[in-house]
């Protein structure tokens, strides 16, 4: 405000502006001539006045002269003043509103953002001054609010009120600020402002703004963000309804134009017990960001060595993309490994410590302990019995119901009977029960061979036939054990061709779930082997999967109304696994190339089963979890499955296990157990945030270390989808507004280019007369005798 203003509002009594507030004069008169009349009265007079003191004061000086005329026209304006009417109108006005937008999205929190030198040396400078250590988008923008105690905001305020709003999933209103006083005071909460929200939603939080200040539409808004919207309308779109609104959008981009480079292993899933001379295959995944379309290097090493041991070039996908991956590796020698999943390094990575992840794996040569029993001499059993005799990893023995007395003297692998003590079969680590007769096996040695996949954690083998098995299972302690439902399914007399035969379908579980059928060394081969086999010409069709049961291999079916038809399905069954063969006619593959395809799968296979009972050995309990990687806020399904009945408690929620995140606090979930199954107990860990966890079982206690389990929790992916900061967006919204684009290295010029905007009426205070004001009248008094006095001194009177 100048002093001029100053004296006239205490000359007039008018009170002073508030803070963010100014006054705006108007003034006013009714004068009863017409403008013209007016305006020749003037001139009138201005000529009649100088002639006069032309002719009466010619001995007066020139300068006196006219300073007489001067204070005679004053009086006569003064006068022509008073007979106006004239008044001042005082208006009150605000301050017009400047918005400041943070975005403080997800997509803000991508570490060191900055490729190009300037901008990282630019973004540097601004966090030391601001006393942040990680460089992100966010903190970038936070310390240049921040910066010399606010002084960017400050600059602001000298023509502007200001609003500050923070924007992720919707605007926020943060403060607003009228004096210095108020920045000072919101610069601790700018401050500790954090990432939040699951989705950016650029528009819609720009609508939200223009409609919260409808009433005085903001000068401009300066925006601070990456330009990256995730979820309804994007920025571009909701700029068109601020430029309706007369609103420029000055837009301080924040990141960079190109993407976060990087490259990340993850969810690395592979068998933790495998056998010399047995593939074993590490499922993975393979995320890309700034390499897109390039070829790298996945390689599997031995930690111990560095040794490299499988290599595959892999071309990139898009950034928007992870790839589900695969390396396979067979083990010469037994012992127990660290094996390494590695992609090659490439230049300029923002993080190089996720290109590697490490997995345990137990390569043993020992021979399995493998019983082969069926009713008759089918060719499933003299097949799968001539392989096992020769494979050197399996110690074999059968058991022949309807076989002569001298078949097990004449036979070394031959047993007289099934084994009926509880020792010698629980010695076995795999059955194949083939189409048994149940009638030869006691109920107690019913439940044994229960008891051996639940507690022992032995791996089963059904083996369907036309007689026996599964139908005639029905109602006894085997029928547990099925992955398949047996109460409906009906036994054919004369069981029939399934049409001209036919090839099963291997599932994604059953491809990607487990190794067993992987039949050569890589998955194109894979498939046209399976295409290629002979087919089977039976199948036991009416059975359908229990409930958690999985299916490994379906009919060909083509009825889309028809349920699936499991020809190979398994559960798990406690701590033991059961797979259920639909067909006996796996013999059929030795066609033409004898055991290459069913000598491989029959071993891996067996393999496969052993496993658990190897694993369990050792071990009396077994905690899961539902997955290996969770999305913030999805909650984490523990389980615990005891192997050992004297491990349980008889309190329902006797089980504790105990979460660590890494680098972080421990936290303890109670898990109880389930009605329908004694043996297990479940829990759920809520409100997980980012990062890598470790879970262990506190309680019970164990003689060596707790069973673990090891899972990670990540951002959602429409939130870190995209990282690189998208300009054509903010340029696109800045120019249809009017307003500007700048970089990081352009801040300053952002202040210089928002306009001054318009005073906003707030409101009219009362009229101050002019016209009768006493320093009017004192004037014309003054006037009036100042002249009489030197026209006296003149002796012009």
């Amino acid at each position: 405000m100048s002093p001029l203003q100053k004296t006239m509002e205490w000359l007039l009594d008018i009170p002073p502006a508030g803070a963010g507030q100014g006054t705006s004069w108007r003034y006013r008169s009714d004068f009863p001539w017409p403008d013209w009349v007016l305006l020749l009265f003037a001139v009138a007079a201005v000529a009649v006045v100088i002639l006069v003191y032309r002719r009466d004061a010619t001995g007066a000086s020139r300068w006196m002269r006219g300073l007489l005329v001067a204070m005679r026209l004053g009086a006569i304006f003064l006068l022509l003043f008073m007979l106006s009417s004239a008044f001042l109108s005082v208006d009150r006005t605000g301050l017009p509103y400047a918005v400041v937008i943070l975005d403080n999205s997800g997509s803000m929190t991508a570490a060191d953002p900055y490729q190009d030198e300037d901008l990282r040396s630019t973004a540097r400078t601004l966090l030391d001054a601001a006393d942040y250590e990680e460089v992100t988008p966010l903190n970038v923008g936070k310390a240049i609010l921040l910066r010399d105690e606010g002084a960017f905001l400050k600059r602001l305020l000298r023509r502007h009120k200001l609003r500050i709003y923070k924007l992720a999933g919707a605007a926020t209103k943060v403060a607003e600020c009228i004096t210095p006083e108020d920045v000072d005071e919101v610069l601790p909460q700018l401050r500790d402002l954090e990432a939040e929200g699951d989705r950016t939603q650029l528009g819609q939080g720009l609508r939200s703004v223009l409609n919260d200040l409808r009433g005085a539409p903001p000068t401009a808004i300066i925006l601070l963000s990456d330009g990256i919207t995730t979820e309804g309308e994007k920025l571009s779109a909701a700029a068109t309804f601020a430029r309706r609104k007369g609103v420029p959008i000055f837009a301080l981009g924040l990141g960079d134009a190109q993407p976060v480079r990087d490259l990340e292993i993850t969810d690395v899933q592979v068998d933790d017990v495998a056998f010399v001379n047995d593939p074993i295959t590490f499922l993975y995944t393979l995320s890309a960001r700034g390499y897109s379309g390039k070829t790298v290097s996945v390689t599997l090493r031995d930690e111990s060595t560095g040794d490299a041991l499988t290599t595959e070039r892999i071309k990139l996908d898009t950034d928007e993309r992870t790839q589900k991956l695969e390396l396979t590796y067979t083990p010469p020698e037994v012992g127990e490994f660290q094996y390494v999943v590695d992609v090659q390094l490439l230049p300029k990575e923002a993080n190089t410590e996720n290109n590697r992840q490490v997995r345990g794996v137990s390569v043993r040569k020992e021979k399995i302990r493998v019983l082969l029993a069926d009713s008759l001499p089918r060719y499933e059993f003299r097949f799968l019995k001539t392989l096992l005799e020769r494979e050197k990893t399996v110690e074999l023995k059968t058991v022949l119901q309807d076989a002569d007395a001298e078949y097990a003297d004449e036979d070394r692998t031959a047993l007289q009977n099934f084994p009926v003590n509880e020792e010698d079969l629980f010695s076995y680590d795999v059955i194949l029960f083939g189409d048994m007769d149940l009638a030869f096996l006691t109920e107690r040695t019913q439940q044994e061979l229960q008891e051996f996949v639940n507690k022992k954690s032995g791996g089963l083998l059904m083996i369907a036939g036309t007689q026996h098995n599964p139908v005639g299972y029905r109602g006894t302690p085997l029928e547990d054990l099925l992955p398949v439902q047996v109460s409906d399914a009906v036994r054919k007399d004369n069981p029939s061709l399934i049409g001209d035969g036919f090839r099963p379908v291997v599932t994604l579980d059953g491809r990607k779930g487990t190794s067993i059928f992987r039949l050569t060394d890589n998955e194109r081969d894979d498939e046209q082997v399976w295409r290629d086999l002979p087919p089977f010409m039976w199948a036991f069709e009416s059975v359908r999967l229990k409930r958690g049961a999985v299916a490994f291999a379906v009919h060909p079916q083509t009825d889309s109304g028809k349920e699936e038809i499991p020809i190979i399905a398994m559960h798990r069954f406690g701590g033991g696994k059961v797979i259920f063969h639909a067909t006996d006619e796996t013999w059929r593959w030795r066609y033409r190339v004898g055991d290459l395809y069913f000598g491989r799968y029959w071993v891996q296979v067996i393999r496969y089963l052993s496993r658990s009972k190897l694993l369990g050995r050792d071990r009396g309990a077994e905690l899961t979890v539902d997955r290996k990687e969770y999305m913030r806020g999805t909650p984490v399904q523990f389980r615990v499955n005891f192997l050992d009945d004297r491990l349980i408690s008889a309190s329902e929620t006797a089980v504790t296990v105990v979460v660590q995140q890494h680098g972080g606090p421990r936290r303890q979930v109670d898990l109880k157990r389930l009605p329908q199954a004694p043996t297990i107990f479940e829990g759920t860990f809520a409100n997980p945030v980012e990062g890598t966890y470790h879970a262990f079982i506190a309680s019970p206690t164990f003689e060596n270390a707790p069973p673990s389990v090891d899972f990670r929790v990540t951002s959602p992916m429409g939130e870190m989808r995209t990282v690189k900061m998208d300009v054509p967006e903010l340029t696109q919204a800045a120019k249809i507004t009017g307003g500007a684009y700048h970089t990081l290295l352009e801040t300053d010029d952002v202040l210089a280019a928002v306009p001054r905007g318009n005073p906003v009426p707030l409101e009219t205070e009362a009229p101050k007369q002019l016209w009768n004001f006493w320093l009017t009248f004192a004037l014309f008094v003054g006037l009036l005798c100042g002249e009489w006095i030197l026209r006296k001194r003149l002796r012009l009177v």
